[in-house]
């Protein structure tokens, strides 16, 4: 394991050798992961060029993290109820939004909080149970919208943000709650 000095910051990590075609970063467990492809001649090169993103994803991380310390996982429904209250939230938002849905599922994701494809089927993990109301309506909000623009561009944020103006302290929240997530179940 290394450090990485950057600032006020000194960051612990890795390089990972793997069969890859291009170098990426990624933090998994509060350390950073260089990852590039095997062979891969100058790492030290390629984290120089990107410490303005790797200290701005510390600074969040660290944010999520002192935030988890304030949350608690809270069964607040039984599946029943979180069902029907996801089902109520997407057809009242398909309506708000002219879209349309054609098949909405539950299971349980690793990854991700929900998914939209696009033949229009959305996926929500049944984790989200454990989320406050307002956050579950955000991630409905989110994915709807995927069938408007289904990309994470500049117009798909625009549009995030002119219903929910606080759309990163939300992100912050489900990243701490996602957090704990994997604390307890995975």
């Amino acid at each position: 394991m290394m450090q990485l000095h950057i600032r006020d910051a000194v960051i612990d990590y890795e390089i990972v050798h793997r069969p890859v075609k291009y170098a990426r970063l990624e933090f998994k467990d509060g350390m950073l992961r260089v990852i590039v492809p095997k062979g891969y001649g100058n790492a030290a090169a390629f984290v120089g060029k990107n410490t303005d993103w790797i200290y701005n994803k510390h600074l969040y991380l660290q944010r999520v993290i002192a935030l988890v310390g304030e949350k608690r996982l809270e069964k607040k429904r039984a599946e029943p109820h979180f069902y029907s209250l996801i089902e109520s939230i997407v057809q009242r938002l398909q309506q708000e939004l002219e879209v349309e849905v054609r098949d909405l599922t539950f299971r349980k994701m690793k990854r991700k909080w929900a998914s939209c494809s696009s033949n229009k089927k959305l996926v929500f993990n049944r984790h989200m149970m454990y989320l406050p109301d307002s956050l579950i309506e955000y991630i409905v909000y989110h994915e709807l919208l995927h069938l408007i623009e289904f990309k994470h561009n500049k117009r798909f944020w625009n549009l995030v943000e002119a219903r929910y103006p606080q759309r990163k302290e939300y992100d912050l929240e489900l990243a701490a709650y996602w957090h704990l997530i994997k604390k307890t179940f995975y």
